[in-house]
């Protein structure tokens, strides 16, 4: 299958020598997308489409939590959608499948604006020295407080370590009656769960300094890690239905925080601008009881992930031409001027205009100083993907009480060395 598609690319090169590429052929497109703005991204579509006669793009939805699995699949067989919505940590894997064509292959039907260095994180998108993918957003995770449920407790400062998150918790259930804290704990309790992690000085992979990988953590400090969170649950400082919420923005979180019988939590540059939204849209012309924030601290300073998704054209593509310029379109400012304007853009030349609302500058503060990539994590061979989904399993069987937190870590350490090959 990779040799019929790159002959047909060669082919497509010759017609392109010719000077036949200013008219592109009648093109059926499909693009899979990740997020919650599907009419947004409908009608982006449908602006695409007025200025690209001849091209239709069918607009196919998919949760976060199948689309990794679910195009590797497809793609091994020559199957699955032209343009594909991944996250950034997912790019070399699919590369190394050779599930997406490489940006060389693309940029020959057109050149970038401002070119590929103008993009961020482009390192994530490299597989044996090409790119396989485009940046698209930029984000990471901060704190979200409803300043108003902070002040009925009696709370006048914003937590900024674990054990201060912890303690106002308490004080907050115990003054109110409310939750203090509460987040994901099914599949994206990853994310968090690094967030712990990095700030007390651990890692689940790092480099060992002769060229090879280990497990950057002890048993205890991953012990520790599950005790934090599963402490949460156990003392009734957050509902036990936590264990089975995958996403920041599903309505049994969100709901707490819009109606203000939640205090404080962790998500998303995106769920917490849909958050901003939806309580604009339910209480108009009424101030905003939000503020966000850094991270929590450990022993060492916060640090959360440098995200965010990656747009790919998928190996099988009978239209490389009309997908690159799909994929320049997706990538263009009014994008996220008038579509996408959750997300922020993965272009340096877009992110210097971007005025932060009051209520965001946590965000902007988080990202600007207190990010990182996931590193060791995708160059040690095991992939993000693989590694997240092993994690999440041993913290769920840890917070659900299945395991013990020691026997868990132990566990999750034993598998992580088998995937490093020790």
């Amino acid at each position: 299958m990779r040799r019929h598609i790159l002959t047909k690319l060669l082919l497509a090169s010759t017609v392109l020598a010719m000077g036949a590429s200013s008219v592109l052929a009648d093109a059926n497109l499909v693009f899979r997308f990740n997020d919650s703005e599907r009419d947004e991204m409908r009608a982006a579509l449908d602006e695409f489409e007025a200025a690209n006669p001849g091209i239709k793009v069918e607009l196919q939805t998919i949760a976060w939590n199948d689309a990794r699995d679910q195009f590797l699949r497809e793609s091994a067989v020559g199957q699955g959608p032209d343009v594909v919505h991944i996250a950034f940590v997912w790019t070399q894997e699919m590369a190394e499948a050779e599930a997406v064509l490489p940006l060389d292959e693309l940029t020959k039907y057109g050149e970038l604006p401002n070119g590929f260095d103008d993009f961020i994180a482009t390192d994530l998108t490299m597989y044996e020295g090409k790119a396989y993918g485009l940046p698209w957003t930029a984000d990471t995770w901060a704190m979200v407080y409803r300043t108003d449920v902070l002040a009925e407790a009696g709370i006048d400062d914003l937590p900024t370590t674990w054990a201060d998150l912890r303690k106002d918790s308490e004080i907050i259930k115990e003054k109110t009656g409310k939750t203090g804290f509460s987040f994901p704990a099914a599949n994206q309790v990853w994310f968090p769960a690094n967030y712990y992690l990095w700030s007390n000085g651990g890692n689940f992979i790092e480099a060992d300094g002769n060229g090879g990988y280990k497990v950057g953590a002890t048993r205890e400090q991953i012990a520790d890690d599950m005790n934090y969170f599963k402490g949460y649950i156990d003392d009734g400082l957050a509902p036990r239905s936590i264990l089975s919420i995958d996403e920041p923005q599903d309505p049994a979180l969100m709901q707490g925080l819009m109606d203000g019988s939640q205090a404080m939590a962790l998500m998303p540059t995106n769920t917490y601008r849909q958050l901003l939204g939806a309580y604009e849209q339910a209480h108009p012309g009424e101030d905003i009881p939000f503020n966000s924030g850094v991270m929590m601290a450990g022993s060492q300073a916060p640090q959360t992930h440098l995200g965010g998704r990656t747009l790919a054209v998928n190996a099988n593509t009978e239209h490389p031409e009309e997908a690159w310029k799909l994929v320049q379109f997706l990538s263009s400012a009014p994008i996220f001027e008038k579509y996408y304007t959750n997300q922020f853009p993965a272009q340096k030349s877009l992110l210097s205009k971007i005025e932060y609302r009051p209520e965001e500058l946590g965000f902007a503060k988080e990202l600007a100083d207190h990010t990182r990539t996931w590193g060791a994590y995708a160059d040690s061979g095991v992939g993000v993907g693989p590694l997240w989904n092993l994690t999440a399993r041993a913290f769920g069987t840890a917070l659900s009480g299945q395991s013990s937190t020691e026997q868990a870590a132990d566990d999750l350490i034993a598998e992580i060395n088998r995937m490093l090959g020790k």
